[in-house]
């Protein structure tokens, strides 16, 4: 019975796996995991693009974000998740994407967290630094800056819900599909809930109002404070008024 309990121990904790001594890189490691392992990373600057595919794993750096680098060659997303991918990745500095749809990290119908990472140096049409599609992604104590896009250098999130707590945007921006961006200075004040249509900021007060949000308070969270988006709620203050028709009007312009 002692014995079985020992294999069960090991088998909940999962299994870790030490870049390069274990796999030549990060996603050698990552193909070789399963649900519940560890991948750790050695500092230096890894020169490759990573993707998780349909499964919950952590990809953490030992020596931390300034020490860690991945760097996509400015050829393709860095970092990807997808088809119901979860799981954590921390340490790390995400740079040298160039994509179509999120330079530095591409999420669709998946919600990993991304923890004390500094996405930075990217460059996409839409999502500089990340692309959010279908998901409700977390990114706790990381910091956006030097990506530039045609729409939301910082993050820009599609059908989603990414909640950002902690987080420094130093001159990148967050948008949504609607086409409106919002510049958030940063979120590393005594913050609550500010709901921005689809995006949920864990901000300040100040930070959240300047951005056209709808602020919850500092003892909200971004779990159960936003309503789910009233598409006729255009300028996303949660009333439909005729702010809203005033704004639509303006888009589209007077009847002749």
């Amino acid at each position: 019975m002692q014995h079985f309990l020992i294999l069960g121990l090991i088998s909940v904790l999962g299994e870790t796996w030490n870049v390069p001594a274990d796999c030549e890189n990060i996603q050698a490691a990552i193909d070789a995991s399963t649900d519940g392992d560890i991948v750790l990373v050695s500092a230096g600057t890894w020169k490759e693009r990573i993707a998780v595919s349909n499964k919950t794993i952590t990809i953490r750096s030992v020596a931390g974000a300034e020490a860690t680098v991945i760097h996509g060659g400015n050829d393709g997303t860095v970092v990807s998740y997808t088809n119901n991918s979860n799981g954590v990745i921390e340490g790390f500095t995400i740079r040298g994407g160039a994509a179509e749809l999120g330079g530095g990290a591409y999420i669709e119908n998946s919600s990993p967290t991304f923890q004390h990472c500094l996405l930075d140096f990217n460059a996409a049409k839409q999502g500089g630094g990340a692309y959010v599609l279908r998901g409700t992604p977390v990114f706790s104590q990381c910091c956006f800056s030097f990506n530039t896009a045609e729409d939301g250098d910082g993050i820009w999130a599609k059908l989603a819900r990414p909640e950002l707590t902690a987080c420094i945007f130093a001159g990148d921006s967050i948008g949504w599909q609607s086409g409106e961006m919002v510049t958030v200075r940063d979120t590393n004040s005594p913050a609550g809930a500010c709901c921005i249509r689809d995006v949920c900021i864990q901000t300040a007060s100040v930070a959240c109002w300047e951005a056209g949000g709808l602020y919850r308070g500092e003892s909200s969270n971004c779990i159960e404070a936003c309503d789910a988006v009233c598409d006729e709620d255009v300028t996303g203050d949660g009333v439909v008024n005729l702010t809203d028709v005033l704004r639509v009007i303006s888009a589209f312009g007077f009847c002749p």
